[in-house]
């Protein structure tokens, strides 16, 4: 990627003190025009007053949900949906009392945040009692409002989505039942109009029930975690982590799906492991278990568990280009080949449950004995209301960011569809190159088109403004933005940060360091997030695309994980991620499945490469890099 050039200070020593400010970054030329691709109100100003208030604040790179840059139109159900939803239930609906929002700021599709935080006694006094009421109806009603609200809401939104009609292209002449049902007018062209409202209302509905829950339970993590260093000075992170693993959440489904489905196979028997082993696409593997009794028997299961359970998304959920398992059933089928292979060759697959849960009570045990009754009772209730509600850490992210917005993402494909077969664009996924408002633009002109007639004038300039956008679009990719910008802050005191980000005060020490060339690059330092100290070739992954690659025993290296990962954990000997904190999918998933992991490392990914010889220690958050590729290949 080409390096984002910078102009901060420098110190006489070399070291850098404080990261660009947005106006200061000499972007790549090919990335002019990126502007355009974008609302105004989340880009960065130069001139006019917000430009004081932006220049005074220090923004870091949300490298955990834009690793790669964002669409146009993908940013509807990201940046834009989070400006709102998630300031809000910090400011106005929980009133978390130091955290009053997080403001947002994009370029050439990358996320930039920075915390707002409450600094006046007063508000803050006042912010803590709404917060101690509201929170507490939550936390003591959560299984009621979770399961008898919140995810039967969700799966209506997902539900209501698919209902939208989307023709693959308006008729030649409206039916007859809009002259004898006396419409006066066809609705055709209305129904498009309204069906697309419709869904971006239904995407930013499901952002707002996103954000219902979540802090809360980061912030009951939190308060547990403030309990256990209060009565155990010296407890590690990890230790408290284990107190709260083996959580039954649905982001662990689609692995437990696919180990079902993989021992299915092999009690099955007859050409069912055969051709799951072969080598034909997905679609060769169905028609051919179609031929056999027991093949269609496995099919029935696979089919059974498709919807929702392979609605999982290959990157983070916020790239409708990186598509889901859902979309091709590559990643479904390769899973399968490799668990049945690790069954017949008598080995586990998937996590001892039960195992875990008896680790978990022996730690939370072996702490307990150490408290007096009044202790114990403090720590009790903490303990209990985390549990109660921490598996929305990651149940939220298979709802939303997989399920959801498989859907969300399908249904847009839909009307790109509708524009390229009346002539506006030439392909459907050029529809995401374009903001929500300028795609409800588009889809006007093509019923403007529709309704003049045939052989009325096609405008070709959406097709061209879209080659145009998907050429600043591929130079975005290969831009590597600033870590962040502005002036860091002597301290990192956002809990939220710390904890979602991972960003700390070292942390952004560490980005300084790296951005100035100083510092010692062969050793990186993050959260030590699931405890064990191993050694291991390295290797590194982008996204979720091919890591079906992971070879047994190999350390895994990315930006960040999601629930595409999961069924690649158990050949893992550990995990390192740039972005994320001790709450992050990486760390969750590592002590599920006892796995050493560091997270939060910011730049693991550029400066380790597949093939080094690594070590990692999930306890201090140490990972070194022991030999390089090149070295070991001599």
């Amino acid at each position: 990627m080409e390096d984002s050039p910078t102009t901060a200070d420098d110190t006489p020593g070399g070291a850098r003190d404080r990261f660009p400010h947005a106006g200061e970054l000499d972007l790549p030329e090919a990335l002019d025009g990126w502007e355009e691709m974008y609302p105004e109100y989340f880009q960065f100003e130069v001139e006019d007053e917000r430009a004081d208030y932006e220049r005074d604040r220090f923004w870091f790179w949300d490298k955990k949900d834009s690793t790669d840059p964002i669409m146009p139109w993908d940013m509807a159900i990201s940046a834009q949906a989070w400006q709102i939803a998630m300031a809000q239930n910090t400011s106005r609906v929980f009133a978390i009392p130091p955290s009053m929002s997080v403001d947002v700021r994009v370029i050439a599709g990358y996320a930039y945040f920075t915390g707002i935080q409450v600094e006046d006694e007063d508000l803050l006094a006042e912010r803590a009692e709404i917060f101690a009421e509201r929170s507490e109806y939550y936390y003591d009603n959560y299984d009621a409002l979770y399961n008898g609200i919140w995810l039967p809401a969700v799966k209506d939104i997902g539900e209501s989505i698919r209902a939208l009609d989307v023709p693959e292209r308006l008729p030649d002449y409206v039916p007859d039942s809009d002259i004898t049902e006396a419409k006066g007018q066809s609705t055709q062209t209305l129904d498009v109009i309204r069906n697309y409202n419709r869904l971006t209302e239904y995407a930013l509905e499901g952002w707002q029930r996103h954000f219902e829950f979540l802090y809360l339970a980061y912030l009951a993590y939190m308060q547990f975690t403030e309990t256990c260093r209060e009565l155990f000075p010296d407890i590690s992170d990890d230790a408290i982590g284990k107190m709260v693993s083996a959580v039954e959440a649905d982001v662990f489904r689609p692995d437990l799906e696919l180990n079902d489905l993989a021992r299915t196979a092999i009690d099955l028997g007859g050409d069912v492991p055969d051709v799951l082993l072969s080598d034909r696409t997905p679609d060769e593997k169905r028609d051919a278990l179609a031929r056999s009794e027991e093949g269609r028997e496995f099919l029935e299961r696979f089919e059974a568990v498709e919807d929702p359970w392979f609605h999982v998304t290959y990157g983070d959920g916020f790239h409708s280009y990186k598509g889901s398992w859902i979309d091709d059933l590559e990643a479904p089928f390769n899973h399968l080949e490799s668990k049945i292979e690790r069954l017949e060759a008598g080995e586990q697959i998937g996590r001892d449950f039960d195992a875990l849960q008896e680790e978990r009570d022996a730690v939370v045990a072996e702490y307990r004995q150490y408290l007096t009754p009044d202790e114990r009772e403090q720590f009790d209730q903490a303990y209990e209301t985390c549990m109660t509600i921490y598996e929305y850490a990651e149940n939220h992210q298979f709802w939303i960011e997989n399920w959801l917005h498989t859907i969300i993402f399908g249904k847009m494909r839909e009307f790109g569809r509708l524009a390229v077969n009346h002539g506006l664009l030439d392909d459907p996924e050029d529809v995401f190159l374009f903001d929500r408002f300028e795609v409800a633009e588009l889809l006007e002109e093509v019923c403007e088109t529709w309704a003049l007639g045939e052989g009325a004038f096609v405008t070709g300039r959406w097709c061209d403004r879209a080659t145009e956008r998907r050429r600043v679009f591929e130079a975005a990719k290969e831009w590597d933005p600033a870590p962040a910008l502005g002036d860091p802050p002597e301290e990192v005191t956002d809990p939220l940060m710390q904890m979602l980000w991972g960003v700390t005060t070292e942390k952004v020490e560490g980005w300084l360091d790296v951005e100035s060339d100083d510092g010692d690059t062969s050793r990186l330092e993050g959260f030590g997030s699931s405890s064990g100290r191993v050694e291991g070739r390295a290797h590194v992954f982008t996204d979720a695309k091919n890591i079906d690659e992971l070879e047994d025993g190999e350390i895994l290296v990315a930006p960040l994980t999601d629930p595409a990962w999961a069924p690649v954990f158990p050949r893992a000997k550990g995990a390192v991620t740039d972005d994320g904190g001790i709450t992050s999918h990486a760390a969750i998933v590592c002590r599920e499945y006892g796995l050493p992991a560091v997270t939060g490392t910011g730049h693991a990914t550029s400066l380790i490469e597949t093939g080094d010889r690594i070590r990692i220690d999930g306890e201090t958050g140490e990972v070194e890099i022991l030999e390089k590729a090149a070295a070991t290949q001599d």
